[in-house]
């Protein structure tokens, strides 16, 4: 018989931006923007952004856990978030924009939990990690035109998490700080593979399609002496072809 889907619970500030990272993990079968936390039944978008209903604008992640592990979704979140931020997340500010893991059972809060004390000892941050570890409530589905924003409003999404300081914080922290580039070209396979391995372990990263843009393509061969697809440069190295070892020696 085949192991029941499984919901998790995110807060991630606004939820325009945690719902695209769930939606690429393979494993996942929906991710819903909602509201949680809080007491008042049924709530609006404008009653939340008040701040006096102590719900936190989250995301609730229907998941395959013979596809996808929680630890996993839990290694998503973390890459998402700046965790030590008490106050709300980068240019929102308020009790509704709050980072926390809301648990649905006992594994989850134990492995909750654990991931939280392995982020606040490895020190990748100057300050302690203030996300809070919960026990799941009700969660209400927000508005429509707020489902699957980054689908429906391109533009204005990439200029929110432009301008709210997001991308460049999870730029700055994910990827060991580096920025990591794939050139390749349409029908490259490797290149393929590369960007679902990025993807999986929620990299972002620049594409420059080799093939038509001649200046990438005569820096590459000035930079390396190399021609051909796929090439991933990250920070300073470039890699020749799929090589998730090195990839993973450089990007941990």
């Amino acid at each position: 018989m085949d192991e029941p889907l499984k919901k998790a619970t995110f807060a991630g500030g606004c939820f325009w931006c945690m719902q695209p990272p769930f939606q690429q993990t393979v494993g996942v079968v929906e991710v819903i923007a909602g509201y949680t936390g809080g007491t008042t039944v049924n709530p609006t978008y404008e009653e939340v952004s008040t701040g006096r209903t102590g719900h936190l604008e989250a995301v609730q992640v229907t998941y395959d856990p013979a596809k996808v592990t929680y630890e996993k979704l839990l290694e998503i979140f973390w890459s998402q978030v700046d965790p030590t931020d008490p106050e709300g997340q980068f240019a929102d500010k308020g009790s509704q924009y709050r980072t926390a893991i809301f648990w649905h059972d006992d594994d989850q809060k134990r492995a909750a939990e654990l991931s939280k004390t392995n982020l606040d000892t490895s020190k990748k941050f100057s300050r302690p990690v203030a996300t809070a570890i919960l026990p799941a409530a009700p969660f209400y589905r927000a508005e429509e035109y707020h489902q699957d924003y980054a689908e429906k409003q391109p533009r204005q999404y990439g200029l929110y998490k432009k301008y709210s300081g997001r991308e460049a914080f999870l730029e700055k922290t994910r990827g060991n700080g580096q920025k990591v580039t794939v050139y390749s070209t349409p029908r490259c396979h490797n290149c393929h593979e590369i960007k679902e391995y990025l993807r999986a372990r929620n990299i972002t990263y620049d594409e420059i399609d080799i093939a038509t843009n001649a200046q990438a393509r005569n820096e590459i061969i000035d930079r390396t002496g190399h021609i051909g697809a796929p090439i991933v440069r990250i920070g300073e190295e470039f890699i020749f072809g799929y090589d998730p070892k090195k990839m993973d020696s450089l990007l941990t």
